[in-house]
């Protein structure tokens, strides 16, 4: 196959994380040559998504290849990917009783087909029930898990969508909902009272939780109602925390717990305007997709990346992956033109993901924060249940640990095979993985390995840690930072991709100022494929857009 590449381009963006790709797909969208470079062999940098086998491989992946060109300064960095990778396993090698051959189940019931269809509501009523006999006789071993790595999309950087977020209103304006599917978060937990409680998260939540009295049941609502609806009334709080507000409104400390830690996601420090506006961001997206506020997506994280390539590649983006040999090369000051294996292509505007950066330019950079991640493989779920549940746990910080997102996938999230549960903690780090999440694993988990046993908590199978550098706190642009160079910044801690796609806004407004950010994509009968027989399935509208849309998953 031929791989030279056209020599001139209107931008050139270098690696595949997630602001390089909204403005990929954005300046593609308008009509921009745009090529889209990256070193490595998959999607995503430190946003990606991997199976069993290839996340394992990273922790022992070297750095990018070295090589000779005096006129170019290679990419790519030590100091923004990923830091002190390491993984476990928590089961035996072999079982001979097992049959390794087997897999689970791989005809999955098609989940959805518009964008409301696509987002799946758990029914309780109609959810397949897991076969308790066949998960408590099931003896895994290392071999049955790795014979299927391809089941289990292990995202990075696991996010969540706010059903009312600034991210779910650009998929559906743009039109790149039909990219993706997703799946409706079907309960949020939180650890009170050294037990776990499921967090009332609408009216008929709030008066079917028999742990809530029927006074603090009024108490809650007349609070919920009053944020959601009131917009001028706190401005005399700002000086208060929204501990101290909570406390004001005479809520019990049980109340107080749910709205401060679970819904607001605070801590005893957050102040009153940022307390009360996690809480309305939480409020706002209630009651549009399920019983709680949130969206994720299906096939992992990850998905959400390539889903804005394929709109990019649509719309005649070129895109080279695994290219080796990647460098910039410099004229007065300005990047002139990438060297990509052999050639030198010339473009305007170059965008590098943070890890992509030179190191000439990192000389002067240092990470203010990281954030601590975590990831198991677990048995059986935190809170056992007839149906199977896509679960948002929040765990308060506590004697200087900090709050931990928690986040439990099953397998018809697509992320793993049946029977199993990829449990993923998220944190900033305050010492080291291990230690920012010791007392989770403590109070919740067991390891499978360790020689006392619990039968009220899951086992874990497999886990590894890791650190990712935390940049929205970094200063990513030097004194000596060619002005036509742009750097995306890297993964946050925000719950949803709000943060993200204001990122990827303002580089696009900064090389294209006059120009509409992602206009809305015509829909599929609308673009004629030269040569292609593909069949595309026409869908019903979304209750927003009132057009059609389409599901071209590429699930790898």
């Amino acid at each position: 196959m031929d791989n030279t590449l056209p020599t001139e381009f209107d931008i050139i963006i270098i690696g595949t994380g997630l602001v390089e790709s909204i403005i990929s797909a954005a300046a593609s969208r308008i009509g921009k040559r745009v090529l889209h470079v990256d070193t490595n062999d998959y999607y995503g940098g430190t946003w990606a998504s991997f199976n069993l086998k290839s996340l394992q491989e990273q922790g022992t992946k070297p750095n990018e290849k070295q090589f000779e060109n005096e006129r170019c300064l290679q990419i790519g960095n030590d100091v923004f990917s990923i830091q002190d990778f390491s993984e476990k396993w928590h089961i035996i090698e072999h079982n001979e009783k097992e049959n390794v051959t087997q897999t689970p189940e791989d005809n999955e019931k098609q989940l959805v087909e518009t964008f409301e269809d696509k987002v799946t509501i758990q029914d309780e009523s109609k959810e397949a029930k897991p076969n308790v006999n066949e998960t408590k006789e099931n003896s895994f071993s290392r071999d049955s898990l790795l014979n299927n790595s391809r089941k289990f999309n292990i995202d990075l950087v696991p996010k969540l969508h706010f059903a009312r977020g600034e991210f779910v209103q650009l998929l559906i304006s743009s039109n790149i909902a039909r990219y993706a599917e997703y799946r409706s978060v079907s309960r949020v937990l939180t650890w009170v009272n050294n037990t776990l409680e499921v967090v009332p998260c609408s009216r008929s939540d709030v008066f079917a939780n028999n742990r809530v009295s029927v006074i603090e049941k009024r108490m809650l609502m007349k609070l919920l109602t009053s944020l959601d609806e009131d917009d001028d009334n706190y401005k005399d709080n700002q000086d208060k925390t929204f501990l101290e507000f909570l406390k004001e409104k005479k809520l019990t400390p049980n109340l107080i717990h749910f709205v401060l830690y679970a819904i607001a996601r605070s801590t005893d420090t957050t102040s009153c305007s940022e307390g009360i506006a996690s809480t309305k961001r939480f409020l706002n997206s209630l009651g549009r997709f399920g019983k709680t506020p949130f969206l994720f997506s299906m096939y992992g994280s990850g998905e959400t990346t390539q889903a804005f390539c394929r709109l990019s590649a649509v719309f005649g983006g070129i895109f080279a992956l695994d290219r080796a040999q990647v460098g910039l090369m410099i004229e007065d000051d300005k990047v002139t033109k990438v060297f990509c294996q052999g050639q030198e292509i010339c473009a305007e505007h170059f965008v590098l993901g943070a890890e992509k950066i030179p190191k000439l330019y990192t000389e002067h950079l240092k990470v203010n924060s990281y954030i601590s991640r975590a990831v198991f493989i677990t048995e059986s779920s935190v809170m056992p249940s007839e149906q199977e549940h896509l679960t948002l746990f929040m765990y308060p910080a506590e004697n200087g640990k900090p709050i931990v997102t928690v986040l439990e996938l099953g397998s018809l999230t697509g992320t793993c095979p049946k029977n199993l549960f990829l449990v993923h903690l998220t944190a900033k780090q305050t010492t080291t993985p291990q230690e920012d999440f010791k007392h989770i694993i403590d109070n919740l988990f067991q390891f499978n390995d360790q020689s006392t046993e619990d039968i009220r908590k899951p086992k874990i199978l497999w886990s590894c840690y890791f650190s990712l550098p935390e940049t929205n706190s970094s200063d990513l642009k030097g004194t000596n930072h060619p002005p036509n160079l742009f750097v995306a910044d890297g993964p946050d801690l925000d719950l949803d991709y709000d943060l993200t796609i204001k990122k990827a806004k303002d580089i696009f407004k900064q090389i294209y100022p006059g120009d509409e950010f992602l206009p809305r994509a015509p829909d599929p009968e609308e673009i004629i494929f030269g040569g292609e027989e593909n069949e595309k399935e026409n869908v019903e509208v979304t209750d927003t857009l009132q057009k059609d849309t389409t599901s071209l998953n590429d699930n790898n």
